[in-house]
């Protein structure tokens, strides 16, 4: 497919789940809806992942890109911040040690159930 209709999919989802927060008031924000979508889509295979592979190759490749406005945010607040380092360190290193047991769990589930379906085979 090509590039401008694999971006149309990727804001349609992106759309659809703002227009549904906004239309059920969920507490969830609109671009995590978006992102349940497309794991459904996904799952369903209502849509393949061929569908969208080049620019979710071009989103992944410049991901450091789309931080730069939560960076400038941060520095914005600064003042806000200032005396605050301490807690949000700890706040990033947990956060960061939380992210790698679960991806590390999860991981070890899917292996685990991988090697099970193999041997039943």
């Amino acid at each position: 497919m090509r590039l401008p209709l694999q971006l149309a999919i990727i804001l349609a989802i992106c759309f659809a789940g703002e227009f549904s927060h906004r239309i059920l008031h969920v507490p969830i924000p609109g671009n995590i809806i978006g992102m349940l979508l497309l794991l459904l889509l996904l799952c369903l295979k209502i849509i393949r992942p061929q569908q969208i592979e080049n620019v979710t190759r071009f989103f992944l490749n410049h991901l450091a890109f789309f931080f730069l406005p939560a960076s400038v945010g941060l520095l914005a607040a600064r003042n806000e911040l200032q005396g605050q380092w301490i807690l949000l360190l700890i706040l990033c290193i947990g956060a960061t040690i939380a992210t790698m047991a679960a991806t590390g769990r999860t991981t070890q589930m899917l292996r685990r159930r991988k090697s099970e379906t193999g041997e039943k085979k």
